[in-house]
Protein backbone atom coordinates (compact mmCIF):
# COMPACT_ATOMS: atom_id res chain seq x y z
CA UNK A 1 0.00 0.00 0.00
CA UNK A 2 2.98 2.32 0.27
CA UNK A 3 3.54 2.89 -3.47
CA UNK A 4 -0.12 3.77 -4.35
CA UNK A 5 -0.23 6.24 -1.48
CA UNK A 6 2.98 7.95 -2.49
CA UNK A 7 2.03 8.00 -6.15
CA UNK A 8 -1.35 9.54 -5.26
CA UNK A 9 0.39 12.18 -3.16
CA UNK A 10 2.67 12.98 -6.09
CA UNK A 11 -0.26 13.23 -8.45
CA UNK A 12 -2.19 15.53 -6.11
CA UNK A 13 0.87 17.73 -5.79
CA UNK A 14 1.16 17.88 -9.55
CA UNK A 15 -2.48 18.81 -9.96
CA UNK A 16 -2.14 21.67 -7.46
CA UNK A 17 0.80 22.97 -9.44
CA UNK A 18 -1.13 22.64 -12.65
CA UNK A 19 -4.02 24.66 -11.27
CA UNK A 20 -1.89 27.79 -11.31
CA UNK A 21 -0.09 26.91 -14.54
CA UNK A 22 -3.30 26.38 -16.51
CA UNK A 23 -4.78 29.80 -15.64
CA UNK A 24 -4.49 32.36 -18.38
CA UNK A 25 -4.30 36.12 -17.87
CA UNK A 26 -8.08 36.44 -18.10
CA UNK A 27 -8.45 33.74 -15.41
CA UNK A 28 -10.02 31.18 -17.77
CA UNK A 29 -9.07 27.53 -17.29
CA UNK A 30 -7.56 25.76 -20.31
CA UNK A 31 -9.02 22.46 -21.55
CA UNK A 32 -7.50 19.48 -19.73
CA UNK A 33 -6.13 16.50 -21.67
CA UNK A 34 -6.14 12.75 -21.01
CA UNK A 35 -2.92 12.16 -22.98
CA UNK A 36 0.40 11.64 -21.19
CA UNK A 37 3.75 11.74 -22.99
CA UNK A 38 7.20 13.32 -22.73
CA UNK A 39 7.94 15.26 -25.90
CA UNK A 40 11.48 16.60 -25.35
CA UNK A 41 14.51 16.13 -23.10
CA UNK A 42 17.75 18.12 -23.11
CA UNK A 43 20.74 18.78 -20.88
CA UNK A 44 22.20 22.09 -19.77
CA UNK A 45 25.87 23.00 -19.37
CA UNK A 46 27.94 20.11 -18.00
CA UNK A 47 31.28 19.95 -16.23
CA UNK A 48 33.97 17.71 -17.70
CA UNK A 49 37.13 16.62 -15.86
CA UNK A 50 40.08 15.68 -18.06
CA UNK A 51 43.10 13.73 -16.86
CA UNK A 52 46.45 14.69 -18.37
CA UNK A 53 50.10 13.81 -17.89
CA UNK A 54 52.66 16.60 -18.14
CA UNK A 55 55.99 16.38 -19.96
CA UNK A 56 57.60 15.52 -16.60
CA UNK A 57 55.17 12.64 -16.02
CA UNK A 58 53.08 14.37 -13.36
CA UNK A 59 49.34 13.65 -13.27
CA UNK A 60 46.90 16.51 -13.33
CA UNK A 61 43.16 17.05 -13.80
CA UNK A 62 41.56 20.16 -15.20
CA UNK A 63 37.92 21.14 -15.51
CA UNK A 64 36.14 22.38 -18.57
CA UNK A 65 32.51 22.63 -19.63
CA UNK A 66 30.52 21.24 -22.54
CA UNK A 67 27.11 22.23 -23.90
CA UNK A 68 24.68 19.44 -23.14
CA UNK A 69 22.38 20.75 -25.85
CA UNK A 70 24.92 19.56 -28.43
CA UNK A 71 24.03 15.96 -27.53
CA UNK A 72 20.56 15.18 -28.79
CA UNK A 73 18.28 12.83 -26.88
CA UNK A 74 15.97 10.37 -28.60
CA UNK A 75 12.56 9.50 -27.18
CA UNK A 76 11.30 6.01 -27.90
CA UNK A 77 7.56 6.45 -27.34
CA UNK A 78 6.81 2.77 -27.88
CA UNK A 79 9.22 1.47 -25.24
CA UNK A 80 9.22 4.65 -23.13
CA UNK A 81 13.00 5.15 -23.30
CA UNK A 82 14.95 8.42 -23.40
CA UNK A 83 18.63 8.20 -24.37
CA UNK A 84 21.49 9.93 -26.20
CA UNK A 85 22.90 7.85 -29.05
CA UNK A 86 25.94 10.13 -29.21
CA UNK A 87 27.53 9.52 -25.83
CA UNK A 88 28.91 12.37 -23.74
CA UNK A 89 32.72 12.62 -23.62
CA UNK A 90 34.61 10.60 -21.04
CA UNK A 91 35.02 12.46 -17.75
CA UNK A 92 31.67 14.28 -18.01
CA UNK A 93 30.03 14.81 -14.61
CA UNK A 94 26.50 13.40 -14.84
CA UNK A 95 25.91 13.39 -11.09
CA UNK A 96 25.09 17.10 -11.13
CA UNK A 97 22.91 17.69 -14.17
CA UNK A 98 20.45 20.41 -15.09
CA UNK A 99 17.88 19.30 -17.63
CA UNK A 100 14.79 20.57 -19.39
CA UNK A 101 11.83 18.25 -19.98
CA UNK A 102 8.58 18.97 -21.79
CA UNK A 103 5.31 17.03 -21.71
CA UNK A 104 2.34 16.85 -24.03
CA UNK A 105 -0.45 19.32 -23.24
CA UNK A 106 1.29 20.63 -20.09
CA UNK A 107 1.28 17.26 -18.38
CA UNK A 108 3.00 17.06 -15.00
CA UNK A 109 6.47 15.46 -14.88
CA UNK A 110 7.83 13.88 -11.71
CA UNK A 111 11.12 12.13 -10.97
CA UNK A 112 11.30 8.90 -9.03
CA UNK A 113 13.68 8.84 -6.07
CA UNK A 114 16.86 6.77 -6.43
CA UNK A 115 16.24 4.97 -3.11
CA UNK A 116 12.45 4.72 -2.83
CA UNK A 117 9.19 4.94 -4.76
CA UNK A 118 8.69 8.58 -3.85
CA UNK A 119 8.00 10.91 -6.75
CA UNK A 120 9.32 14.46 -6.81
CA UNK A 121 8.34 17.39 -8.98
CA UNK A 122 11.47 19.11 -10.26
CA UNK A 123 12.39 22.26 -12.15
CA UNK A 124 15.13 23.25 -14.55
CA UNK A 125 17.10 24.63 -11.61
CA UNK A 126 17.27 21.28 -9.80
CA UNK A 127 20.64 19.48 -9.96
CA UNK A 128 19.98 15.81 -10.66
CA UNK A 129 22.05 12.62 -10.60
CA UNK A 130 21.89 10.67 -13.88
CA UNK A 131 24.88 8.42 -13.25
CA UNK A 132 22.37 5.54 -13.24
CA UNK A 133 19.12 5.13 -15.21
CA UNK A 134 16.31 7.23 -13.75
CA UNK A 135 12.53 7.07 -14.03
CA UNK A 136 10.40 10.00 -15.16
CA UNK A 137 6.64 9.81 -14.57
CA UNK A 138 4.38 11.99 -16.68
CA UNK A 139 0.72 12.55 -15.79
CA UNK A 140 -2.00 13.73 -18.13
CA UNK A 141 -3.24 17.20 -17.29
CA UNK A 142 -6.67 15.81 -16.31
CA UNK A 143 -5.02 13.21 -14.04
CA UNK A 144 -6.50 10.24 -15.90
CA UNK A 145 -3.29 8.73 -17.34
CA UNK A 146 0.32 8.09 -16.36
CA UNK A 147 3.35 7.01 -18.39
CA UNK A 148 6.76 5.98 -17.05
CA UNK A 149 9.97 6.67 -19.01
CA UNK A 150 13.47 5.36 -18.29
CA UNK A 151 16.21 7.92 -18.90
CA UNK A 152 19.75 6.80 -19.77
CA UNK A 153 22.43 9.48 -20.01
CA UNK A 154 25.26 7.71 -21.83
CA UNK A 155 28.89 8.67 -21.26
CA UNK A 156 31.87 7.27 -23.12
CA UNK A 157 34.06 5.18 -20.84
CA UNK A 158 37.03 5.54 -23.19
CA UNK A 159 39.00 8.61 -24.20
CA UNK A 160 38.08 9.58 -27.74
CA UNK A 161 41.63 10.45 -28.84
CA UNK A 162 43.34 7.44 -27.28
CA UNK A 163 44.81 4.77 -29.54
CA UNK A 164 44.49 1.27 -28.08
CA UNK A 165 45.96 -2.06 -29.14
CA UNK A 166 44.66 -5.58 -28.51
CA UNK A 167 46.61 -8.77 -29.19
CA UNK A 168 45.19 -11.80 -30.97
CA UNK A 169 46.34 -15.38 -30.58
CA UNK A 170 49.76 -16.00 -32.06
CA UNK A 171 49.60 -17.37 -35.59
CA UNK A 172 51.79 -20.24 -36.70
CA UNK A 173 51.07 -19.28 -40.30
CA UNK A 174 52.35 -15.73 -39.86
CA UNK A 175 55.30 -16.90 -37.75
CA UNK A 176 56.56 -19.03 -40.67
CA UNK A 177 56.84 -16.07 -43.08
CA UNK A 178 60.37 -14.84 -43.65
CA UNK A 179 59.11 -11.46 -44.88
CA UNK A 180 55.66 -10.18 -45.82
CA UNK A 181 53.20 -7.58 -47.08
CA UNK A 182 49.58 -7.07 -46.07
CA UNK A 183 46.49 -5.36 -47.46
CA UNK A 184 43.00 -4.92 -46.01
CA UNK A 185 39.79 -4.70 -48.02
CA UNK A 186 36.29 -6.13 -48.11
CA UNK A 187 36.32 -6.83 -44.38
CA UNK A 188 39.33 -9.18 -44.61
CA UNK A 189 43.07 -8.97 -44.12
CA UNK A 190 45.27 -10.55 -46.82
CA UNK A 191 48.89 -11.36 -45.96
CA UNK A 192 51.46 -12.56 -48.46
CA UNK A 193 55.05 -13.47 -47.70
CA UNK A 194 57.90 -15.75 -48.60
CA UNK A 195 58.19 -19.29 -47.26
CA UNK A 196 60.51 -21.99 -48.53
CA UNK A 197 61.31 -20.02 -51.67
CA UNK A 198 57.67 -19.39 -52.62
CA UNK A 199 55.13 -16.64 -52.04
CA UNK A 200 52.31 -17.92 -49.85
CA UNK A 201 49.23 -16.12 -48.66
CA UNK A 202 46.68 -16.19 -45.86
CA UNK A 203 43.41 -14.38 -45.25
CA UNK A 204 41.51 -13.67 -42.03
CA UNK A 205 38.41 -11.74 -41.09
CA UNK A 206 38.91 -11.85 -37.32
CA UNK A 207 42.67 -12.12 -36.72
CA UNK A 208 42.24 -15.57 -35.18
CA UNK A 209 41.44 -17.98 -38.01
CA UNK A 210 43.71 -17.99 -41.07
CA UNK A 211 42.83 -19.57 -44.42
CA UNK A 212 45.56 -20.56 -46.85
CA UNK A 213 45.61 -19.00 -50.32
CA UNK A 214 47.16 -20.23 -53.55
CA UNK A 215 50.96 -20.52 -53.59
CA UNK A 216 52.96 -18.57 -56.16
CA UNK A 217 56.22 -20.08 -57.35
CA UNK A 218 58.14 -16.82 -57.05
CA UNK A 219 59.83 -15.76 -53.82
CA UNK A 220 59.68 -12.07 -54.75
CA UNK A 221 56.06 -11.86 -55.91
CA UNK A 222 54.78 -10.60 -52.54
CA UNK A 223 57.01 -7.52 -52.91
CA UNK A 224 54.99 -6.47 -55.97
CA UNK A 225 51.50 -6.40 -54.50
CA UNK A 226 48.86 -3.70 -54.58
CA UNK A 227 45.07 -3.45 -54.48
CA UNK A 228 42.63 -1.57 -56.70
CA UNK A 229 38.85 -1.90 -56.35
CA UNK A 230 39.08 -5.07 -54.23
CA UNK A 231 41.38 -6.80 -56.74
CA UNK A 232 44.93 -7.84 -55.79
CA UNK A 233 47.63 -7.39 -58.43
CA UNK A 234 51.10 -8.96 -58.41
CA UNK A 235 54.02 -9.45 -60.76
CA UNK A 236 55.11 -13.10 -60.55
CA UNK A 237 57.71 -14.76 -62.74
CA UNK A 238 57.71 -11.71 -64.99
CA UNK A 239 53.96 -11.69 -65.65
CA UNK A 240 51.29 -9.36 -64.30
CA UNK A 241 48.52 -11.26 -62.51
CA UNK A 242 45.35 -10.48 -60.58
CA UNK A 243 42.95 -12.19 -58.17
CA UNK A 244 39.71 -11.32 -56.41
CA UNK A 245 39.86 -14.04 -53.77
CA UNK A 246 43.52 -15.05 -53.49
CA UNK A 247 42.67 -18.58 -54.64
CA UNK A 248 42.53 -18.16 -58.41
CA UNK A 249 45.04 -16.00 -60.27
CA UNK A 250 44.56 -14.69 -63.80
CA UNK A 251 47.50 -13.68 -66.00
CA UNK A 252 46.98 -10.26 -67.62
CA UNK A 253 48.16 -10.02 -71.20
CA UNK A 254 49.82 -6.64 -71.43
CA UNK A 255 51.51 -4.74 -74.26
CA UNK A 256 54.41 -3.40 -72.17
CA UNK A 257 56.63 -5.41 -69.85
CA UNK A 258 56.49 -4.02 -66.30
CA UNK A 259 58.89 -5.07 -63.59
CA UNK A 260 57.58 -3.30 -60.47
CA UNK A 261 54.10 -2.24 -59.37
CA UNK A 262 54.24 1.19 -57.77
CA UNK A 263 50.76 2.45 -56.84
CA UNK A 264 47.10 2.55 -57.80
CA UNK A 265 44.24 5.02 -57.87
CA UNK A 266 40.50 4.47 -58.28
CA UNK A 267 40.90 4.11 -62.05
CA UNK A 268 44.59 3.51 -62.76
CA UNK A 269 47.58 1.27 -62.08
CA UNK A 270 51.16 2.56 -61.98
CA UNK A 271 54.32 0.55 -62.58
CA UNK A 272 57.96 0.77 -63.63
CA UNK A 273 58.71 -0.76 -67.02
CA UNK A 274 61.69 -2.97 -67.71
CA UNK A 275 63.35 0.02 -69.43
CA UNK A 276 62.89 2.17 -66.27
CA UNK A 277 59.96 4.37 -67.22
CA UNK A 278 56.97 5.29 -65.08
CA UNK A 279 53.94 3.73 -66.74
CA UNK A 280 50.17 4.08 -66.24
CA UNK A 281 47.31 1.77 -67.19
CA UNK A 282 43.60 2.57 -67.07
CA UNK A 283 42.37 -0.87 -68.24
CA UNK A 284 43.55 -3.15 -65.42
CA UNK A 285 47.08 -3.53 -66.76
CA UNK A 286 46.35 -4.60 -70.35
CA UNK A 287 47.74 -1.49 -72.05
CA UNK A 288 50.30 0.94 -70.70
CA UNK A 289 51.61 4.36 -71.61
CA UNK A 290 54.40 6.48 -70.18
CA UNK A 291 53.30 8.73 -67.33
CA UNK A 292 54.56 12.28 -66.78
CA UNK A 293 57.09 13.22 -64.08
CA UNK A 294 58.14 16.72 -63.06
CA UNK A 295 61.67 15.54 -62.18
CA UNK A 296 64.16 13.02 -63.55
CA UNK A 297 63.08 9.45 -62.91
CA UNK A 298 66.32 8.83 -60.99
CA UNK A 299 64.69 10.70 -58.11
CA UNK A 300 61.78 8.27 -58.02
CA UNK A 301 61.76 5.74 -55.14
CA UNK A 302 62.49 2.22 -56.33
CA UNK A 303 63.22 0.40 -53.07
CA UNK A 304 61.31 0.10 -49.79
CA UNK A 305 58.38 1.76 -51.54
CA UNK A 306 54.89 2.26 -50.15
CA UNK A 307 51.91 4.32 -51.21
CA UNK A 308 48.45 5.48 -50.16
CA UNK A 309 45.57 6.71 -52.26
CA UNK A 310 42.83 8.85 -50.70
CA UNK A 311 40.07 11.13 -52.00
CA UNK A 312 41.32 14.67 -52.49
CA UNK A 313 39.77 16.87 -49.82
CA UNK A 314 39.14 19.89 -52.04
CA UNK A 315 36.88 17.93 -54.40
CA UNK A 316 34.94 14.69 -54.51
CA UNK A 317 36.14 13.97 -58.03
CA UNK A 318 39.87 13.40 -57.59
CA UNK A 319 42.31 11.02 -55.89
CA UNK A 320 45.49 12.01 -54.11
CA UNK A 321 48.32 9.49 -54.34
CA UNK A 322 51.33 9.66 -52.03
CA UNK A 323 54.34 7.52 -52.95
CA UNK A 324 57.44 7.21 -50.78
CA UNK A 325 60.54 5.09 -50.53
CA UNK A 326 64.27 5.02 -51.10
CA UNK A 327 65.89 6.61 -54.15
CA UNK A 328 69.55 6.03 -55.08
CA UNK A 329 70.02 9.76 -55.69
CA UNK A 330 68.67 10.94 -52.31
CA UNK A 331 70.44 10.26 -49.04
CA UNK A 332 69.18 10.27 -45.43
CA UNK A 333 65.55 11.01 -46.22
CA UNK A 334 62.80 9.24 -48.15
CA UNK A 335 61.90 10.30 -51.64
CA UNK A 336 58.25 11.44 -51.49
CA UNK A 337 56.11 12.03 -54.58
CA UNK A 338 52.48 12.90 -55.11
CA UNK A 339 49.99 12.73 -57.92
CA UNK A 340 46.47 14.12 -58.27
CA UNK A 341 44.19 12.04 -60.46
CA UNK A 342 41.19 14.09 -61.48
CA UNK A 343 37.86 12.89 -62.80
CA UNK A 344 35.96 16.15 -63.32
CA UNK A 345 38.36 17.79 -65.82
CA UNK A 346 38.76 20.99 -63.80
CA UNK A 347 42.39 21.53 -64.76
CA UNK A 348 44.12 19.96 -61.74
CA UNK A 349 47.64 18.75 -62.44
CA UNK A 350 47.83 15.12 -63.44
CA UNK A 351 51.52 14.25 -63.21
CA UNK A 352 53.90 12.91 -60.59
CA UNK A 353 55.42 15.75 -58.55
CA UNK A 354 58.52 15.39 -56.38
CA UNK A 355 58.02 16.97 -52.95
CA UNK A 356 61.42 18.58 -52.70
CA UNK A 357 63.33 18.34 -49.44
CA UNK A 358 66.89 18.70 -48.21
CA UNK A 359 68.73 16.04 -46.25
CA UNK A 360 68.80 18.21 -43.12
CA UNK A 361 65.07 19.00 -43.15
CA UNK A 362 63.85 18.05 -39.68
CA UNK A 363 60.28 17.41 -40.84
CA UNK A 364 61.20 15.21 -43.80
CA UNK A 365 60.32 11.52 -43.72
CA UNK A 366 63.54 9.62 -42.90
CA UNK A 367 64.68 6.64 -44.91
CA UNK A 368 63.06 3.55 -43.40
CA UNK A 369 63.50 -0.13 -44.15
CA UNK A 370 60.28 -1.88 -45.20
CA UNK A 371 58.36 1.38 -45.09
CA UNK A 372 54.68 1.14 -44.13
CA UNK A 373 52.23 3.90 -45.17
CA UNK A 374 48.62 3.97 -43.99
CA UNK A 375 45.89 6.53 -44.59
CA UNK A 376 44.34 7.06 -41.16
CA UNK A 377 42.16 9.72 -39.53
CA UNK A 378 42.50 12.37 -42.25
CA UNK A 379 46.25 11.94 -42.39
CA UNK A 380 48.93 9.42 -43.32
CA UNK A 381 50.97 7.35 -40.86
CA UNK A 382 54.43 5.99 -41.62
CA UNK A 383 56.84 3.72 -39.82
CA UNK A 384 59.50 1.14 -40.56
CA UNK A 385 62.95 0.11 -39.36
CA UNK A 386 65.85 2.48 -38.80
CA UNK A 387 69.26 1.49 -37.46
CA UNK A 388 68.05 -2.05 -36.74
CA UNK A 389 65.06 -1.05 -34.60
CA UNK A 390 61.46 -0.11 -35.24
CA UNK A 391 61.12 3.60 -35.86
CA UNK A 392 58.67 6.00 -34.29
CA UNK A 393 55.35 6.45 -36.06
CA UNK A 394 55.33 9.59 -38.19
CA UNK A 395 52.22 11.43 -39.29
CA UNK A 396 51.54 13.93 -42.04
CA UNK A 397 48.38 16.03 -42.11
CA UNK A 398 49.45 18.23 -45.01
CA UNK A 399 49.55 15.59 -47.74
CA UNK A 400 53.16 14.54 -47.26
CA UNK A 401 54.88 17.90 -46.93
CA UNK A 402 55.81 17.62 -43.24
CA UNK A 403 56.15 14.47 -41.15
CA UNK A 404 56.00 14.64 -37.38
CA UNK A 405 56.24 12.10 -34.60
CA UNK A 406 52.83 11.85 -32.95
CA UNK A 407 52.86 10.50 -29.38
CA UNK A 408 49.24 9.41 -29.84
CA UNK A 409 50.42 6.66 -32.17
CA UNK A 410 52.82 4.13 -30.70
CA UNK A 411 53.59 0.52 -31.49
CA UNK A 412 52.22 -1.83 -28.80
CA UNK A 413 54.35 -1.70 -25.68
CA UNK A 414 54.64 -5.50 -25.62
CA UNK A 415 55.14 -5.91 -29.36
CA UNK A 416 57.94 -8.41 -29.95
CA UNK A 417 58.29 -7.82 -33.65
CA UNK A 418 60.83 -9.15 -36.10
CA UNK A 419 62.46 -6.23 -37.92
CA UNK A 420 63.12 -8.46 -40.94
CA UNK A 421 59.56 -9.74 -41.26
CA UNK A 422 56.58 -7.55 -40.40
CA UNK A 423 53.65 -5.82 -42.07
CA UNK A 424 50.89 -3.35 -41.29
CA UNK A 425 47.60 -2.52 -43.00
CA UNK A 426 44.41 -0.63 -42.27
CA UNK A 427 40.79 -0.59 -43.35
CA UNK A 428 40.47 3.04 -42.26
CA UNK A 429 39.29 2.24 -38.73
CA UNK A 430 41.44 -0.68 -37.57
CA UNK A 431 45.20 -0.99 -37.98
CA UNK A 432 46.68 -4.48 -38.21
CA UNK A 433 50.26 -5.24 -37.20
CA UNK A 434 51.90 -8.63 -37.82
CA UNK A 435 55.30 -10.14 -37.17
CA UNK A 436 57.06 -13.13 -38.68
CA UNK A 437 59.10 -15.41 -36.41
CA UNK A 438 57.03 -14.49 -33.32
CA UNK A 439 53.66 -14.86 -35.08
CA UNK A 440 52.24 -11.88 -33.23
CA UNK A 441 48.99 -10.37 -34.51
CA UNK A 442 47.85 -7.02 -33.14
CA UNK A 443 44.79 -4.92 -33.88
CA UNK A 444 44.52 -1.27 -32.90
CA UNK A 445 42.27 1.73 -33.35
CA UNK A 446 41.65 5.28 -32.32
CA UNK A 447 38.66 5.07 -29.98
CA UNK A 448 36.78 7.81 -31.80
CA UNK A 449 36.99 5.98 -35.11
CA UNK A 450 35.82 2.73 -33.53
CA UNK A 451 32.78 4.53 -32.11
CA UNK A 452 31.96 5.98 -35.52
CA UNK A 453 32.19 2.52 -37.08
CA UNK A 454 29.76 1.05 -34.53
CA UNK A 455 27.31 3.88 -35.01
Amino acid sequence: MIRPFKTLCGLLTAMLLLTSCLKSDDDNISTLSSDAAITSFSLGTLNRYIHTISSTGADSIYKTTIAGSDYKFSIDQENHRIFNADSLPTGTDVEHVLCTVSALNNGAILLKSEISDTLFYFSTTDSLDFSNPRELHVFASDGSAEQVYTVNVNVHQEEAEKFVWSQHSKSNEIAALESMNAVSFGGSLYVYGVKSGKTVGYVTSDGETWTSLAEIDDAKAYQNMLVRNNVIYMIANGSLQKTQDGKTWEVIKNDVAVKQLVASSYTELYALSTDNKMMVSSDEGQTWEEDELDEDISWLPTEETAYVCVPLRMTAYADYILLAGTSPTISSISSVWRKIVEYDLQGLEDKWVYMERTDDNRLALPQLFHLQLMAYDDGVLAFGVKDGSFSSIYQTRDNGINWKKNSKYQLPEKFNGNVSSFAAATDGNEIWLLSGSTGEVWQGHLNRLAWEKKE
